[in-house]
């Protein structure tokens, strides 16, 4: 159980990596975790085994940072949504042909923008072709199309699905000519056409939808299925049969052993049975699922040579690690999953499912026939149901509809599948060879595949086959695989002897309860500070603060800056500790609008409580009380202080730029106000702080660098305030009006030169935050 244990360490490393971003997170954490248990109870084996799956975890959640994509700086992803392009490139996997479409993966290496510049790129579009003419792998191809980025739907990221396969580019309704032919991977190539003149010999020898139907199953190309027959394995939960897995892998794997072990004897038959099997695995597509048989027959296969059994969930556990090494997003892949699911179900639940089911038979009949009764059980029903347990929140979360006839159409349609692989496998073969053959071979392979479909779709004609739950959130499929486990570990005995026994070793003594508690409290801690750590995203939080005009960022890397302030001092201070990380009391930049009784005070509060690394202002002409006070509190708070007027650029973080725009250095200032651009790759924010018309006009007249995606409008006047030249030269795709001070500054106004930009109103719809990636942005309002 050692392996079992690393693998499931290993793989929540993984899981832990993608939840807290960045990755890097999870190392922290889990390495803190390690540090504690080591230092309080290194001298006891539990505990040092422990630290030792900590640090494999951690080896996890590093493998994930060291995948995740880095795009070059000549990445065809770059040139996304640029218009009409060119691309040349090579296919570099087998295409898959759909009814009335073709998707090709091209590798590009050279674009065409659509001013005609001629750019080297590399990276590896998707594009969707007509059905005809057909294209194979290795074509060297030019298409023309709409370069785009993959989409995002409400429910399913398209774009990270691509991702997880190296595709960061899409071409749709593309056209496409052949320009020549480059021999990509000859092996590839060979076993290509291998299974293109397969496909060629079932249509031949069957009629549809058998042909579609054997071609899945034995080559794991699914695209020619009709859909009706389709939809129905989906409603009775027998797709896993048309999907390529252990199952076929182990018919495959003992068919290779007979074969040669007639020839070579058992001991040297097991090689070139691993070769079958891993040139069968390239054959079909290499799939996650399959790779996943592939390993585990391979790894029995070598049992086999060895002398010794196989341990199913070291097996399991083999093949984990092994693909999660090579590509950790893998675990993200449905298939991937789902294999893994159904077989940790096989493993925990078919030896449970056996003995009750014999104890149930053994009541109505002598023990003898029970047993008798109970292998056919077995292969026919307790083996889908302990798969059926396993996967039935993974079924709910992705597919959203429960089959009620699962178990029945099952039991009925899996018995045949033996009888489809290896009839349809001899029958393909032979066809290859001599067609005549082949078919009358095909008359008992489609002898198999019409029950099978009959049956399905008798059984998908019941009434209430299935239902529809409706979508499931992560939550709650977690949630049910919490419950599954819970009842799992609850029937088993030995399970809960050994967690009793655990806690009851860990809180032995007075000392050692304390050192766990404080263990556990600095876990806390960290877990708290977790939700505070920087994102890798850029925070943009229009504050809201009554009469106030406050904004915070927080940068990528977790740098913070505050912009304007308030006239007053609690509502400033409360929001500005609700987005600081508890342990950082410091601001690295305050700018100062404006010198004025509605932006000082709340500012004065500010820097009495927070040292600030640099201070951007402009108040030689403020007079009064209120002004001495803050020059006395900003010259002990700041380290640094400059000028704010036009010109002065402060780079924030790695690509994130803050500059201020207004006023020049003639203007006074008392009838200045501080105007800030902040960019951050191709989103921009204009923070016009109370520019009023004057200097929105002077803005406009000078042609300043004014077009920015966010806008927010002068603290007071809402809308209203922005003249029509400075809104034309912006061109805002979000406006949003800070708290103000309705009763002082007027009313709500509805502004129809805005159209259909969103106008989001502090003062109505709590704090407005903008996140953005440097490409995209998204909105939060806090109510």
């Amino acid at each position: 159980m050692t392996l079992v244990y690393l693998a499931l360490a290993w793989l929540a490393g993984i899981v832990l990596g993608r939840a807290l971003h960045p990755p890097w997170q999870a190392l922290l954490l889990l390495g803190l975790a390690a540090a504690v248990g080591w230092a309080g109870w290194r001298d006891r084996p539990l505990v040092r085994s422990a630290c030792i799956l900590l640090l494999t975890a951690a080896l996890g959640a590093g493998r994930l940072l060291w995948a995740l994509p880095r795009l070059p700086p000549n990445a065809l992803a770059h040139y996304n949504d640029v218009g009409p392009v060119l691309v040349e490139g090579t296919v570099v996997a087998a295409p898959d042909e759909r009814d009335t479409y073709t998707r090709v993966r091209l590798r590009a290496e050279r674009l065409t923008l659509p001013d005609g510049q001629q750019v080297s790129v590399e990276g590896t579009a998707l594009v969707y072709l007509p059905r005809y003419p057909t294209f194979s792998y290795g074509d060297r191809l030019q298409v023309s199309g709409l370069l785009q980025t993959p989409p995002e739907f409400a429910d399913f990221s398209y774009r990270e699905y691509l991702a997880r396969q190296g595709v960061f580019s899409l071409i749709r309704r593309a056209q496409a000519i052949r320009v020549g032919k480059e021999m990509v991977n000859p092996l590839q190539a060979l076993l290509l056409a291998f299974r293109r003149r397969a496909q060629e010999t079932i249509g031949r020898i069957l009629h549809e939808p058998a042909a579609s139907l054997l071609t899945g199953i034995l080559l794991g190309v699914e695209g020619g299925i009709p859909k009706d027959v389709s939809d129905a394995f989906a409603a009775t939960g027998t797709s896993h049969i048309v999907a390529i897995s252990g199952f076929n892998i182990a018919i495959i794997s003992g068919l290779f052993f007979r074969l040669f072990r007639r020839w070579l004897g058992p001991r040297r038959a097991v090689w070139p049975s691993i070769a079958g099997v891993v040139l069968y695995t390239l054959l079909v597509g290499a799939s996650a699922s399959v790779v996943r048989a592939a390993i585990m027959g391979i790894l029995y296969l070598l049992g086999r040579h060895l002398g010794r059994s196989t341990y199913v969930p070291a097996s399991l556990a083999a093949a984990a690690i092994g693909m999660t090494l090579i590509n950790p997003l893998v675990l993200w892949d449905v298939g991937f999953q789902l294999s893994f699911a159904a077989t940790l179900g096989l493993v925990l639940y078919v030896d449970r499912l056996e003995r009750g089911a014999l104890r149930l038979l053994s009541r109505a009949v002598p023990e003898e026939r029970a047993r008798q009764a109970l292998g056919f059980l077995s292969d026919a029903l307790l083996v889908t149901l302990a798969a059926q347990i396993a996967t039935l929140p993974l079924t709910l979360y992705y597919f959203r509809r429960l089959s009620l006839v699962s178990l029945l159409a099952n039991g009925l349609v899996l018995p045949a599948q033996p009888g489809v692989m290896v009839w349809g496998g001899l029958a393909t073969l032979a066809g290859m060879v001599w067609l005549p053959l082949g078919e009358v071979l095909g008359w008992v392979a489609w002898l198999f595949l019409t029950y099978t479909i009959e049956v399905v779709r008798w059984a998908a004609g019941i009434p209430y086959a299935w239902v529809d739950v409706g979508r499931m959130t992560a939550a709650g499929t977690w949630a049910l695989y919490g419950l599954i486990g819970a009842g799992t570990v609850a029937l088993d005995p030995q399970v809960r002897a050994r967690v009793r026994a655990l806690w009851a070793s860990l809180t032995a003594r007075l000392s050692d309860r304390l050192l766990l508690s404080a263990a556990a409290l600095l876990l806390l801690l960290a877990g708290v500070a977790r939700f505070s750590l920087p994102d890798g995203r850029l925070h943009v939080a229009f504050l809201d603060v009554t009469g106030g005009d406050a904004v915070f960022i927080r940068t990528p890397s977790g740098r913070q800056v505050l912009v304007g302030g308030a006239p007053g001092t609690t509502e400033l201070l409360s929001a500005l500790g609700r987005r600081m990380p508890f342990w950082d009391h410091e601001l690295d930049v305050v700018v100062l609008t404006r010198p004025a009784d509605d932006v000082l005070p709340g500012l004065i509060a500010v820097l009495e409580r927070y040292p600030v690394h640099h201070l951007i202002a402009r108040d030689e002409e403020c007079a009064g009380a209120l002004c001495e006070r803050w020059r006395d509190v900003a010259a002990r708070a700041a380290r640094e202080v400059w000028r704010g007027e036009r010109g002065l650029q402060l780079t924030l973080d790695e690509g994130l730029l803050l500059t201020v725009l207004h006023p020049g250095p003639s203007l006074p200032t008392a009838s200045a106000s501080v105007v800030v651009r902040l960019d951050y790759g191709s989103v921009c924010f204009l923070l016009t702080g109370n520019a009023q018309e004057r200097e929105q006009e002077a803005l406009a007249e000078a042609g300043e660098w004014l077009r920015c995606d966010v806008l927010k409008a002068p603290h007071h006047g809402d809308t209203a305030a922005l003249t029509d030249r400075f809104l034309d030269w912006v061109g805002p795709e979000v406006v949003v009006v800070p708290a103000g001070d309705l009763g002082t500054f007027g009313r709500r106004s509805e502004d129809r030169r805005l159209g259909e930009v969103p106008v989001y109103r502090v003062a109505e719809q709590g704090t407005v935050e903008v996140v953005s990636d440097g490409s995209r942005y998204w909105v939060r309002t806090e109510r």
